[in-house]
């Protein structure tokens, strides 16, 4: 049992304990401005992250396009596997459609794929980010609120990151020493940041019904596992691809939606208990992913 678990030490702990950090400073009602570090990460921290990963680690074009395919693959196919289960259910679409899609691709996504598979893994990782995120701001706020929420992408500086950081891949530019030394100062605040955040929302949350708070858990996390088996196994992803794929693709509920239930008034008690009992479920449920994937 222990060959088992020592080896995923290394990858699940430092989550564990960051979050728990984050669960313990709101917990001592120590001050937490969240807006503040939520604008920080968004605006500045994993902008630079994305820019100086992929100015340090070798990605080729090839890998940007399949894991920009791979990633719209596996929403769409989310959506539709999300679709089925609202009917079966009989859960409204407008409500849970898009928590069933979206997992925590950012805050949890991005320091397992960096622990469990160094910086080609974040790299890859930070891809799936790009796209899942303006995707989430985009289809998943029309579906929420309608169209007329979708000009809010524009103003996303993780977009325009993004953008450039395919031109730095596809122009081969190299940036100054100095250029990369500050975004790796500036994007090395991200992965704590987003740990620590993750854990003071947790502690905010309160569930609603646990019995449909747990159900609606499982389901995010087999609508995305379920979804991730297929991207791979349609695109035929090997090697750390596929890995980070299903990675990223078995990560609980984002947190995002539950503050977007909050402000569009889409059942946000449901939701919130649908995050938290997603993101405990997903400490016992990735660490056996990753052994069944060969850490």
């Amino acid at each position: 049992m222990f060959s088992i678990v020592t080896p995923l030490l290394p990858v699940i702990l430092p989550v564990m304990l960051c979050a728990g950090l984050g669960i313990v400073w709101a917990r001592t009602n120590q001050p937490f401005d969240q807006e503040f570090v939520r604008r920080l990460v968004m605006w500045v921290g994993a902008p630079a992250l994305i820019v100086g990963t992929f100015a340090t680690v070798d990605v080729s074009l090839e890998q940007l396009r399949i894991s920009a395919q791979a990633t719209l693959l596996l929403l769409f196919l989310s959506l539709l596997i999300a679709a089925v289960i609202c009917l079966v259910f009989r859960f409204p679409a407008r409500d849970f459609l898009v928590p069933l899609v979206f997992g925590n691709y950012g805050n949890m996504g991005l320091p397992l794929c960096l622990f469990a598979f160094g910086e080609p893994g974040l790299a890859i990782g930070l891809g799936i980010f790009v796209v899942t995120t303006l995707a989430h701001f985009s289809i998943g706020v029309a579906i929420l609120n309608g169209p007329g929420a979708i000009g809010a992408v524009t103003r996303s500086p993780i977009v325009y990151a993004g953008v450039f950081a395919g031109l730095m891949v596809i122009c081969a530019w190299q940036l100054p020493k100095a250029a990369i030394n500050t975004l790796d100062i500036l994007g090395g605040v991200t992965v704590p940041l987003m740990l620590i955040t993750l854990g003071v929302s947790l502690s905010s949350l309160r569930p609603g019904g646990v019995a449909k708070a747990l159900l609606l858990a499982c389901l995010r996390l087999a609508v995305g596992l379920g979804a991730g088996l297929l991207t791979v196994h349609l695109l035929d992803l090997q090697g750390l691809m596929r890995k980070v794929i299903l990675l990223q693709s078995a990560t609980p509920a984002a947190v995002f939606n539950y503050l977007l239930a909050l402000q569009y008034r889409r059942q946000p008690d449901a939701v919130a208990g649908m995050v938290l009992w997603s993101t405990l479920l997903s400490f016992f449920t990735i660490p056996l992913l990753l052994y069944f994937i060969g850490l």
